[in-house]
């Protein structure tokens, strides 16, 4: 007798419960995916216990005749699909007809539904997946599922359940990607009994974005919408000051199914590239339209992966629009001079008056008047002292003090500056240099307002745009040096350095092999040779060979000429001339700079409305 055998129907439905259903957040997806694609409007969801104990889901979708409502719960019963060509071109959520055969498998469930044009209703009870009681009832329009008991029947299933915060936590992921995949539909979410979210169902991405991830992070959001022949690509990024500490609040959906897609993901990365800071993600909501037939969902249980048939298109229209999105937005950092409520503050220094009149009632004269003066001193050490001799300092004392705020300009030119900087044209160059903090940032004046830039910052990223620029039309400057650099390196980092060395000459650094695990250094882009330091040179090859393992050729470029950049920048504690500061205000307003390479600010902006309200001009 042959050892294979078919499985019992109960079997082979919890087997496909299994790959469908993972977890409560698993019925919550499937259940809320059909009323969207019933035409639903409003959908509420409720749990208790994270979905474990219960999941009820309402809509006001078309609802279900009754010879339908009980098929609906039969494997591979949908309406959806009729033939094999119909699964490459998809426009719904659900397809397969596994959900509701799955959930009602393992657990114990109740339906009610009514169409529009139906007198009544029909209410079916359903345990382990068999349809116990059928029954017609009053309703409204749409489907109320009910979900008791998740794998009341598969005990090692609900063991392996997380803590009920974990659960509930997946659940309201499900939801909040799906309200941002449909802002025209209305979601509520409870969860024992409490609102944890609702939206309006106005339409307003933005809106939803609001709800979910609060007003800090909507007012940061810069809008995406490209088009390119066939495709089309909407939502909203977060500016580069915006980030997160992972890739959790990023967001993609094709033809508005959510999906987890690298290459997506990969294309966002590769256009915030030297924007952000290490190891922080920006908050992305995007959505791409397509051909249904260019796609394909069907190549997961969960349908959360998606195949592209043309990925390498898909990657360029994303990078591309976001690229545009950051480069048309302002990224500048405002300086907000707010004050605290003066209410509160009153209040918090009456209630503490209080307590020190209470505490010291029977405290002499001479203590009083010695608090009184400890204060006074205190006070003293804070405020500057706007001394007679101050006002009397001498024409040298005075001109050293404008020196150092003008970094470096000698006394005798101190009016010159100042008259220099009174001669720009605002109308040619919007920002005016007027002097130096600590010899490590500019001040500047601008259209609207001061502006402070970090020079070594600014500097960094005005190298990398010109080394990147020149490096793209491969014409890097090299300087050849004189005496060559000896590199004494491991076997395993001499074989990286010869597969990666056209890439480093293309770069600027020219190599030679000097036997053994030896290099020589022949010559080193031009604005490193400008340092005349041959340690920082080999500094800079001895970090370069570390990232030697980055397989593809501009991102190790670009990693290449961040580190030149650095090196060759200039410094804090740098005195700058007017001319010199200039000069770099010019490139800073030419190249659009926003960010240094790492992703640091390069500028902060205080405008002139908020100078004139902290000054009580307003």
């Amino acid at each position: 007798m042959g050892k294979i055998e078919l499985l019992s129907e109960e079997v082979a439905n919890k087997i496909a419960a299994g790959e469908v259903i993972e977890r409560p957040a698993s019925v919550v997806k499937e259940l809320v995916e059909n009323s969207i694609d019933a035409g639903s409007t409003r959908i509420k969801v409720k749990v208790e216990d994270g979905g474990k104990k219960l999941i009820q889901v309402l809509d006001n979708g078309e609802g279900m005749v009754a010879e339908d409502a009980k098929l609906a719960f039969e494997r591979h019963a949908t309406s959806k699909v009729k033939e094999a060509n119909d699964l490459f071109a998809l426009r719904t959520l659900g397809f397969r007809g596994e959900a509701l055969s799955s959930i009602a498998a393992v657990s114990r469930l109740k339906l009610t539904t009514k169409r529009e044009d139906s007198l009544s209703g029909i209410k079916l009870r359903l345990v382990g997946g068999e349809i116990e009681k059928e029954e017609s009832c009053g309703c409204q329009v749409g489907t109320n599922i009910l979900v008791k008991d998740l794998f009341f029947n598969t005990p090692v299933r609900y063991k392996y359940l997380r803590q009920t915060s974990t659960e509930i936590g997946h659940i309201s992921d499900i939801i909040n990607r799906l309200s941002l995949a449909y802002p025209a539909i209305s979601f509520r979410l409870e969860h024992n009994g409490r609102q944890i979210l609702e939206t309006t169902g106005n339409g307003n991405l933005l809106d939803v974005i609001f709800n979910i991830y609060g007003r800090e992070a909507a007012k940061d959001m810069l809008e995406v919408d490209y088009q390119q022949d066939y495709m089309e690509l909407t939502g909203f990024i977060a500016k580069p000051t915006t980030t997160r500490s992972s890739r959790k609040h990023q967001s993609y959906f094709v033809n508005d199914r959510f999906i987890k897609s690298g290459l997506m993901s990969k294309a966002v990365e590769e256009a915030y590239h030297t924007l952000l800071t290490i190891n922080r993600h920006p908050i992305v909501v995007l959505k791409l339209k397509l051909n249904p037939i260019l796609v394909d969902v069907n190549v997961h249980p969960t349908k959360l992966e998606a195949k592209f048939s043309r990925g390498n298109i898909v990657y360029k229209v994303v990078k591309e629009a976001v690229t545009k999105a950051i480069k048309n937005s302002d990224l500048i950092p405002k300086i907000e001079l707010e004050e605290k409520s003066k209410q509160k503050d009153e209040v918090k220094k009456g209630s503490k008056k209080q307590d020190y009149q209470q505490k010291n009632l029977n405290l002499t004269t001479g203590s009083k008047q010695t608090e009184k003066k400890k204060k006074n001193e205190s006070k003293s050490k804070q405020m500057p002292k706007y001394t007679q001799q101050t006002k009397q300092d001498s024409k040298e004392v005075r001109a050293k003090k404008i020196e150092r705020l003008f970094g470096g300009v000698e006394d005798s030119k101190v009016d010159q500056v100042q008259e220099e900087s009174r001669q720009y044209n605002e109308e040619d160059l919007s920002l005016v240099p007027i002097g130096q903090i600590h010899q490590s940032y500019i001040i500047a004046q601008g259209l609207d307002g001061m502006y402070i830039i970090d020079q070594h910052a600014a500097h960094e990223r005005v190298i990398y745009q010109q080394l990147l620029q020149k490096y793209k039309e491969e014409q890097v400057k090299i300087q050849e040096l004189l005496l060559p650099l000896k590199l004494d390196l491991t076997h395993q980092e001499a074989q990286l350095l010869a597969e990666k060395e056209e890439q480093l000459a293309n770069c600027g650094f020219l190599l030679e092999e000097f036997g053994g695990n030896s290099y020589l250094i022949q010559g080193v882009p031009v604005q490193l040779y400008k340092l005349d330091d041959q340690e920082l040179i080999l500094d800079t090859i001895y970090k370069l060979i570390k990232e030697l393992d980055f397989k593809e050729e501009h991102h190790f470029a670009k990693k290449v000429l961040v580190m030149i950049s650095c090196k060759a920048a200039i410094k804090a504690k740098t005195k700058l001339s007017v001319k010199e500061m200039s000069s770099l205000l010019a490139d800073i307003e030419g190249y659009q700079v926003q960010t240094c390479p790492h992703g640091r600010p390069v500028m902060m902006h205080l405008s002139r409305r908020e100078l004139e309200k902290k000054f009580k001009r307003r």
